[in-house]
């Protein structure tokens, strides 16, 4: 959605409107509606609703150090990342007409009435901690005089807001807000001036402070960010008192509490750059109100001792309707005469962001204007910014090293440590500054050479230095060895230009905790530290604190923060992020999804069986025997079928819809349940059990596309016997069921194998389509059905060598799919007992997650599709999924799974050429997964060419595909000697980038 101007609209985006309304002329954006309307959230607390074309951006103070960013005139452009923001309010007075009190106003001169949010850091002592919760002591002021402390833990449980603007917000009070009590809840509170009356119910906020503080400590000055080493010593979680603790900073990139029109402060200091806080004053108001309530030609009113006045009287009013209204102007004036006791707040009328950015091409720019630039909100592992310390990965066969100190031991083909210097988003190459080897401990390394490569070449982010801009990090102790740098000298101290503050006392030092603000070269970078002073320190003498979700680190802290069922929700959701989980602990495995790792070219290793497993083996085996009469005619009968269940099984996966996760399977449940249908008794023209490996007319080789065999040492489930020992006679009749099912009604590009011994163990290869960064690679899945199949789904992994080629394939082999309740979902998304079946599992892995674009298979990335961060990422991510597909073509034949050698080779034999024909078209430059079957151009490949580091890389790939293809005299190959030189020629062209 776009404003008058045209940009793209965001969450609490500042706007200013097209017509100044009774709630001012601007706002931020709260939420979107339906017909290009939003919600919009006003200065005095009102929220409107204005059509997209009626408003415009003028600020954008969501944004942070640390986030990427792209210019708001070429979202598809180069990337930057925000290294500061200096941010100024305009404050007015809300009481009756709203007055300006100050403009240009910092925030670090004001507070929120609210003073810690979660999220906030704050500093207790040599402690460093993440707000979660925070208890409110909130005074009501009754009309009477009376004042009751109310403590708020759980908002919206103990008092209201009476006003429609502010019901909206119930965590949030303020002073001066009408609200209401539930239940006996004043009455229950403690009373400081008066005592409970049931009368009262209603009153109006005097005064909000804080109250309890729920901490979770992530970082101590003595003992780094490592919980595990300071958590027994920690203080308590629970911070009865709040003033024991010093704010540092608002949250981080997962949560930030932002400066938006609306908020409420005070001023810190009363003289705060000569400005004095406003307090309500016993004017006329009340006189003002009853007056306003009167026609315009009257001047009737009340003296204060109560006689009538003749204006009055001459309107014919009633004496009921004239007490009435006395009593309203007396009760007024005392509510006003109550509220001159304590200070109104004030609130945000406007912000003015500007914001200091390096872009991806080294070059800085300083006091942007926040609304000329765009947030991207989902960064792809290649986008590498300037400062950034990266690994390039070692060869398959060396093993890698896990610090730079361990360069020196690795030899010359070890991974290599480096600074990333500049990087061209339109080439997708970047710039690297490479370390020498360490030559003693404690030495920094010292710049090696320059070089520009693919940012496809093995690249990722250092595991010794995961740092970057706006990073919250902790002055660790130093030691002899730690304050040595390499001139021989310590760390630097002295303060780059920057002012320094009045030193604080030791319980509020803000010294050792700060932001990182630039990473400078390759031995130091610069941190701004809480007190305001900013040095240059090396990487190893500071701690980064790992950002973390709040519900992440209330879970941390174990059950006793839940109440009220809250627990169970916690549980639930933490269920619901296990996918995310999952991930997030692959790319902490192995962040390099491009490495040519063997991590699983392997068999399983031997594991010593007791009786128990002897036992359990025999029982699959009798198993196996009951079925051996089935099996062999279910292979002795498909060997005289001709004819082939047609392409209505299958889903469409030359043009999938893009999925989120386990995404959407309904095409892929539909396709298979006629399947099932006809499958089940062997119909729909019997299926075909046996195909060329390749679909191509070569008859010397055949491989059925179902068949029963003997299992194979390496599955993945062998030793998985807890979930292997059958489920009796109903299980084994639902198998043979299955069975049946697959050998009718398998694609021509998916290869199955059951096993007799194992019934429970399935052995699946499907070949990517055309049209996809999958095309002529062979994927394969292990799976197993458990005791309690159908009424569970059963178990997938993929064989990832370690590569990571699907947002919902794991380098750990896990298959995210809501189909096999590894993913969340509802419907027809999920398994059912009654329905589904082990084809519409293979299909919709084939169909739903092998697709043309598969990065937006990620959780959350469908609703990017056809927008410009869409646009953004889907090529990198396309070229990079189509180089793993490569990389897994050479671990397989290498290493081919165990019953599938004779078919992998074939394969390749038969589309080695196409696969070759395939690069040597990309070399050209067309576009990545948009080939026909006979991997030619179509109109599409010229519409948008593939990248130069995409080129770059697969120029280093092309060889070995040669020489591999050569190894098992592949068809056609030696014609692709020209493409060796294709690729040299690329390899030439890098080195003259350089």
């Amino acid at each position: 959605m776009k404003d008058a101007a045209g940009l793209a609209l965001c969450y609490f985006d500042t706007v200013m409107f097209k017509k100044t309304g009774a709630h001012g002329d601007r706002g931020v954006v709260m939420e979107v509606m339906p017909g290009k309307r939003l919600s919009v959230l006003c200065v005095d607390g009102t929220e409107v609703v204005q059509k997209a074309r009626d408003i415009t951006v003028v600020d954008r103070s969501f944004l942070y150090p640390g986030m990427a960013v792209a210019s708001a005139s070429d979202l598809s452009g180069q990337a930057g990342v925000v290294t500061g923001v200096s941010t100024a309010l305009d404050l007015v007075q809300l009481d009756g007409e709203p007055t300006v009190v100050a403009r240009d106003v910092s925030p670090a001169e004001v507070q929120r009435v609210r003073e810690l949010n979660p999220g906030d850091y704050v500093v207790s002592g040599p402690w460093l901690g993440r707000v979660l919760e925070a208890s409110l002591d909130v005074d009501v002021l009754f009309d009477d005089g009376a004042v009751c402390r109310v403590t708020v833990s759980r908002p919206g449980r103990e008092l209201e807001a009476t006003m429609d603007k502010d019901k909206g917000n119930s965590d949030y009070f303020y002073p001066g807000q009408p609200v209401v009590g539930h239940g006996t809840v004043f009455k229950a509170s403690r009373w400081l001036k008066g005592y409970w009356k049931p009368t009262r119910v209603k009153g109006t906020v005097a005064k909000v402070e804080m109250a309890g503080v729920l901490v979770y400590w992530v970082a101590s000055s003595q003992m780094g960010t490592e919980r595990s080493l300071f958590q027994a010593s920690a203080p308590p979680a629970y911070q009865h008192n709040s003033h024991n603790l010093t704010f540092f900073c608002s949250g981080d990139g997962l949560l930030v509490r932002l400066w938006i029109v609306s908020e409420r402060c005070f001023f810190r200091s009363p003289h705060c750059r000569g400005r004095a806080p406003t307090t309500c004053r016993t004017t006329a108001t009340a006189s003002n109100l009853y007056e306003s309530s009167l026609p315009p030609a009257s001047t009737a009113t009340a003296d204060e001792d109560g006689q009538e006045s003749p204006s009055a009287a001459a309107r014919g009013l009633t004496r009921t309707h004239r007490n009435r209204l006395r009593m309203g102007v007396k009760r007024m004036r005392r509510l006003d005469r109550r509220r001159a006791e304590f200070e109104l707040s004030m609130s945000v009328a406007d912000v003015r962001t500007t914001v200091d950015v390096l872009w991806q091409d080294g070059t800085r720019q300083y006091g942007v204007p926040s609304a000329t630039l765009h947030p991207i909100w989902h960064r792809n592992e290649r986008d590498f910014f300037p400062g950034q310390r990266v690994i390039r990965s070692t060869p398959s066969h060396v093993a890698a090293p896990t610090t730079a100190t361990d360069l020196d031991a690795a030899g010359p083909a070890a991974a290599r440590f480096g600074i990333v210097r500049s990087l061209n988003y339109k080439d997708q190459t970047v710039c690297v500054s490479w370390l020498k080897a360490a030559t003693c401990a404690g030495e920094y390394p010292e710049v090696d050479c320059d070089e520009t490569m693919s940012v496809y070449d093995n690249l990722r982010r250092s595991f010794d230095h995961k740092l970057f801009y706006g990073n919250i990090v902790v002055r660790l102790q130093p030691t002899d060895s730690a304050r040595v740098d390499g001139d021989g000298g310590r760390s630097t101290e002295e303060p780059v230009p920057a002012q320094r503050n009045k030193k604080k006392g030791a319980a509020d030092d803000l010294s050792w905790v700060g932001h990182i603000v630039d990473l400078c070269d390759a031995k130091y970078l610069q941190v701004k530290w809480g007190d305001g002073n900013t040095s240059k320190v090396l990487p190893h003498e500071i701690a980064v604190v790992k950002p973390q979700s709040v519900d992440k680190m209330l879970h941390d802290l174990g059950d006793w923060v839940y109440e009220d069922g809250d627990e169970d929700d916690a549980v639930d959701k933490a269920q619901e992020d296990t996918p995310q989980e999952l991930a997030a602990a692959d790319d902490e495995a192995d962040d390099d999804s491009s490495s040519d790792s063997d991590g699983e070219d392997g068999p399983a290793a031997a594991r010593t069986t007791g009786l128990a497993d002897a036992v359990a083996q025999a029982m699959i085996r009798l198993y196996g025997e009951v079925l051996a009469q089935g099996k062999r005619y279910l292979v002795n009968g498909s060997a005289a079928l001709a004819s082939r269940l047609g392409r209505a099984t299958t889903v469409n996966i030359e043009t999938p819809a893009p999925v989120s996760g386990g995404g959407d399977d309904k095409e892929a449940a539909a396709a298979v349940a006629s399947a099932s249908d006809n499958g089940g008794d062997g119909s729909a023209g019997q299926g075909k059990a046996e195909a060329d490996a390749t679909g191509g007319g070569d008859d010397s080789f055949r491989f059925l596309h179902f068949e029963v065999v003997q299992s194979p040492p390496d599955h993945h489930y062998l030793n998985n016997l807890e979930q292997g020992t059958g489920g009796g006679r109903k299980w084994i009749k639902r198998v043979q069921k299955e069975w049946k099912i697959l050998e009718n009604n398998l694609p021509d590009t998916i290869y199955l194998r059951a096993f007799e011994d194992r019934m429970d163990l399935l052995r699946v290869a499907m070949v990517g389509a055309s049209g996809t960064p999958y095309h002529d690679g062979l994927f394969f899945f292990d799976l197993q059905l458990p005791p309690s199949y159908p009424a569970v789904p059963p178990l997938v992994n993929y064989r990832s060598f370690g590569l990571r080629v699907n947002p919902n394939l794991y380098q750990s082999g896990t298959v995210c799919l809501s189909l096999l309740d590894t993913f969340g979902g509802k419907g027809t998304e999920l398994w059912s007992p009654e329905a589904s079946n082990v084809l519409q599992v293979v299909v919709s892995i084939q169909g739903l997650v092998l697709t043309a674009q598969p990065y937006y298979n990620e959780a959350g990335y469908a609703a990017q599709v056809g927008t410009p961060e869409g646009r953004r990422n889907e090529l990198p991510y396309s070229e990079n999924t189509y180089l793993l597909t490569l990389q897994t073509m050479l671990h397989l034949l290498r290493r081919p799974p165990a019953g599938f050698e004779a078919f992998v080779r074939h394969h390749f034999h038969h589309r080695g050429r196409h696969v070759l024909r395939a690069c040597e078209a990309y070399l050209a430059g067309c576009l990545v997964g948009t080939l026909d079957g006979e991997a030619r151009a179509t109109e599409l490949s010229r519409k948008r060419p593939c990248s130069v580091g995409f080129r770059l890389a697969l120029a280093n790939v092309v060889p070995r595909l040669v020489e591999a293809f050569n190894e098992i005299d592949a068809d056609g190959c030696e014609q692709f000697d020209r493409l060796r030189a294709a690729a040299d020629e690329q390899l030439l062209l890098t080195k003259g980038i350089n």
